[in-house]
């Protein structure tokens, strides 16, 4: 037709150079020319099979459901799916891009983190989640609000009964035979016993609500997430054998082959893992069902999320909000250091943290502060202005090393009136007052600047411990379950890191139950460990001398 543009599209190691009229759909063309593999698909943008590499000027924006299907990452070095492209510039296609990437999840990025300076620095944390899980909130804010996950409703009351699914076995019989459990964890499968082609879901119990992500076989990667507002229980509904009509109802994804469902309280019996969780699974009709939930709490099966994420090396994963426990990670073996001599529950269960309008910043000098809602009192102190106003009462000279507090006297004459009127007693224990007007009295004193103190001695003795026990340590990972972008340089501020050990400090918060999407890289959850853990050992360190040793040499 005259006036309609025509475009060259040039096919890598083919040798082919095809001309064709702009908007003609990329992928019709190869496999018109026999350059693509005609038993794909049928081209309709949901399997993903037709990855290609495009060069040119320009390359098409991806479209939504490109966007759905491959990774950021993905997208950025000019991979697309063919059926999504059309013709509309000159091109150079490479179709041998999927075979190279045949043993790579197109879904497994680098975790960013934003230093002081400003630059961004790519750490070893993997993950199969979304790139913008794992932005930090600072990046967050310049960005586009990001669009609430969808929330779909509860038709738990339309229940589809399928005779076919159902176990004549009580549930203790199927979830609690705990020798049942030991074989299905550790037998070496067939492939028959072991191939899942299709879909495998997520679901992951939340207060008031299920969590679902449904990872899609076909791509590779996560395909769809979502909540489901509910006061349903996934262990009623294990119990009960409703998990098929439970996705039928609400969910409504077909060819599901594996269910793992993560529980927030101990329910069912199993075997243990790591002695922080328990895992069993199950055949339920078509699905592998396996169910992980804590050993005890829910803090515990926060412990155990937090190391299935981490990369081989050696690693010492110190969780913030829950000290009575560190983790080094030597290589793929676990050491399991516990000690019970540090009272988190008391120090990190304060009062003061708790609230619905707290101090979400304070600046340098100590004297103003930010509240989450101005038009209201404060009521609470945020964990992370903790640690700040801690580090900076060192750094100004209010507190001595150990974080005892100086008086007014001391310092009358160094500081300005309006910082030194925050230094105060009551009931002969000192203070200082972060926020105080008529009806409100927010401040630190010298008991929880003693527990901190606590809690600085222990970081360091368990680093010259691991140190000395064990050797090199490559990354020192502290996890809260509070947004802290100023943690790491709060904790080198406060004296509780080596200075050689400050350019080797990460910090990650958030809700680690999100990285169960990484047992989708393995047929069973079992498997995944025994591929990625080695041997684990259990050391008490308020018994072992040579902790006992560093932890007096800290607190000097």
């Amino acid at each position: 037709m005259f006036g309609i543009k025509k475009f060259t599209v040039t096919v890598s190691g083919s040798g082919r150079a095809l001309e064709v009229k702009g908007g003609t759909n990329l992928y019709a063309l190869l496999r018109e020319n026999n350059l693509i593999d005609k038993k794909l698909c049928d081209g309709n943008g949901q399997c993903g099979k037709c990855k290609v590499k495009v060069s040119g000027t320009p390359v098409n924006k991806p479209t939504k459901k490109e966007r759905l299907v491959l990774a950021e990452a993905s997208l950025d070095s000019g991979i697309r799916l063919a059926c999504q492209y059309p013709v509309k510039s000159n091109i150079t296609v490479d179709t041998h891009e999927a075979a190279k990437r045949e043993n790579v999840n197109p879904g497994i990025i680098s975790m960013k983190v934003k230093k002081e300076g400003g630059e961004i620095e790519e750490n070893e944390f993997k993950s199969f989640l979304t790139t913008e899980m794992f932005i930090n909130e600072a990046e967050k804010k310049d960005d586009k609000k990001q669009a609430e996950p969808e929330v779909i409703e509860d038709f738990s009351d339309e229940v589809i009964i399928d005779d076919s699914v159902y176990d004549e076995r009580p549930i203790e019989e199927i979830v609690g035979n705990e020798n049942t459990v030991e074989i299905t964890k550790y037998k070496e499968q067939s492939k028959e016993e072991s191939s899942f082609s299709n879909d495998v879901l997520l679901l992951i119990q939340q207060p008031g609500a299920i969590r679902f992500y449904h990872y899609s076989a076909g791509i590779g990667n996560v395909a769809d997430d979502g909540t489901i507002k509910t006061n349903e229980r996934l262990e009623t509904i294990l119990e009960e054998q409703l998990i098929a009509d439970f996705i039928h109802n609400n969910i409504k994804i077909q060819d599901i082959e594996r269910v793992i469902v993560i529980l927030d309280k101990p329910y069912f019996e199993g075997a243990e893992m790591f002695g922080l969780a328990k895992y069993s699974s199950l055949e339920l009709g078509p699905f592998l069902v396996e169910v992980l939930q804590p050993k005890e709490n829910h803090r515990d099966l926060v412990r155990f999320m937090r190391f299935v994420n981490q990369t081989p090396g050696k690693k010492l994963l110190i969780p913030l909000d829950n000290m009575e426990k560190a983790h080094f990670m030597d290589e793929g073996n676990l050491h399991d250091m516990t000690a019970k001599s540090i009272d988190c529950d008391s120090f990190f269960g304060m009062s003061e943290f708790q609230g619905n309008n707290p101090i979400v910043n304070i600046s340098p000098d100590l004297i103003e502060t930010k509240i989450k809602d101005d038009y209201h009192l404060p009521d609470s102190i945020s964990f992370p202005v903790f640690f700040r106003t801690a580090a900076l009462l060192m750094k100004n000279g209010l507190t001595d090393r150990r974080l005892q507090l100086l008086s007014r006297s001391e310092v009358v004459d160094d500081f300005p009136l309006e910082l030194t009127v925050k230094l105060s007693k009551k009931d002969d224990v000192a203070r200082f007052n972060i926020y105080r007007k008529q009806g409100c009295d927010l401040y630190i004193d010298q008991n929880a600047l003693d527990s901190l103190n606590s809690l600085r001695v222990f970081i360091r003795s368990i680093i010259g411990y691991t140190e000395e026990r064990f050797g090199r340590i490559d990354d020192i990972v502290f996890y809260t379950l509070t947004d802290s972008e100023s943690l790491a340089s709060d904790l080198i501020a406060l004296n509780a890191i080596p200075k050689k050990y400050e350019k080797k400090v990460k910090t990650f918060f958030g809700d680690p139950t999100l990285y169960a999407v990484q047992f989708f890289q393995e047929k069973n959850i079992g498997t995944y460990f025994e591929k990625r853990f080695g041997e684990q050992d259990f050391i008490e360190l308020d018994e072992d001398e040579l902790f006992l040793e560093h932890q007096k040499k800290s607190a000097i």
